[in-house]
């Protein structure tokens, strides 16, 4: 309880302290490099570091590239990189706390979400946002890990509201290329993180099943 506890106050305090120039960037992103590593140590490192290194590449392609959002101090803040790691080791420390009330989160999580959606796309013409949370629903919906995925869809969009209301970064109104209007934050932007988790421990998955062969002696099947 106490890291969660402290997680809701170091994250509001970095966005808030955020801000342009190299020494105010470099000292967030170290201290939100200590504080993942409070984390790690109770979650598979290996999966953290993945997690990262996917978030990063998804920064690249939806800010840099495609220019979905972008971030008022930086191209993308140093402490972004680092933050990803923390959001998902607090999702894979809380799961296993909450598996009792797993089908009331996961219930609780769908019906919000479409509320949420359905609200945004009337009263913004968040069409961005409901395409996005039909894809979430979905994903959940279906996945063996959807206490996971409903909890990090939950932070996402709690931390797309404090950022995006704090101004550290902002959606287009219009979804590049494809002239959907978009929500500020998109209703449906847990999505982001709901992929990142999918990916993860796929990944995850695969390397521990080639290792698994190679410790065994038994060489990968081939066509």
């Amino acid at each position: 309880m106490r890291l969660f506890l402290a997680a809701a106050l170091f994250v509001p305090a970095v966005l808030l302290l955020d801000g342009p120039g190299l020494v105010r960037q470099s000292a967030l992103g170290a201290a939100t490099a200590l504080f993942l590593a409070l984390l790690i140590r109770r979650v598979d490192g290996k999966q953290v570091a993945m997690a990262i290194v996917i978030a990063t590449a998804g920064e690249m392609v939806l800010s840099l590239g495609w220019g979905l959002y972008e971030y008022r101090h930086a191209a993308i803040p140093l402490y972004v990189p680092f933050g990803h790691g923390v959001f998902y080791a607090l999702a894979a420390i809380a799961a296993p706390r909450l598996r009792e009330l797993e089908q009331r989160i996961v219930r609780g999580t769908l019906l919000a979400g479409s509320v949420l959606a359905a609200v945004s796309y009337f009263a913004m013409q968040d069409e961005w946002g409901l395409l996005w949370w039909i894809a979430a629903a979905a994903l959940i919906a279906r996945s063996r890990n959807a206490l996971l995925l409903s909890i990090c869809f939950a932070m996402t969009v709690l931390l797309e509201w404090l950022g995006t209301g704090l101004g550290n970064w902002r959606w287009a109104a219009e979804v590049p290329g494809l002239g959907l209007h978009s929500a500020n934050p998109p209703s449906g932007v847990g999505i982001l993180y709901v992929i990142l988790d999918t990916l993860t421990l796929a990944v995850a998955r695969a390397t521990q099943g080639r290792t698994a062969r190679r410790l065994s002696g038994v060489a990968p099947a081939t066509e």
